[in-house]
């Protein structure tokens, strides 16, 4: 898990640096800090909701020289807006982040993203959506 987490921190830093997601916060899912009530400005929550390692091949079973661990991971970002502004940018936020994903994966890891509709959460009284990634990479080893 430590692996996929430092891959996952990794690209949320160069996704910090990208001039287009200044605005919005982004705090780790389960930090030891609480989530603000009430959110001020757009705030992502990140979190890895899934992951799996196996030993594999680099381009499936026929190619036999490069083997490894085949890591894969479905990492959940949840972009909240303040319920007073009715999630007013949300959908350009996230339209953004899934822009500047492309740009911040430099090593080609994510295989595949989306977003969800618009939600709202009774808990922090804040509205939402899902951007959803799905990353995977090889520790491999020549044999």
């Amino acid at each position: 898990m430590d692996r996929i987490q430092r891959q996952v921190d990794a690209l949320i830093v160069r996704l910090k640096h990208l001039d287009a997601l200044t605005g919005i916060r982004f705090v780790r899912e389960y930090a030891n800090s609480r989530m603000e009530t009430p959110v001020r400005g757009l705030l992502a929550v990140v979190g890895i909701v899934g992951t799996s390692r196996e030993k594999g091949y680099i381009g499936g079973y026929l190619t036999s020289s490069v083997r490894g661990e085949v890591y894969a991971a479905h990492v959940e970002i949840r972009v909240y807006a303040p319920q007073s502004e009715n999630g007013s940018g949300l959908s350009e936020a996230v339209s953004e982040l899934m822009e500047g994903l492309k740009k911040a994966d430099e090593e080609k890891l994510i295989t595949a993203v989306s977003a969800s509709s618009i939600a709202f959460d009774s808990d922090t009284n804040t509205v939402f959506r899902k951007v959803d990634v799905h990353i995977k990479f090889c520790l491999c080893e020549e044999g």
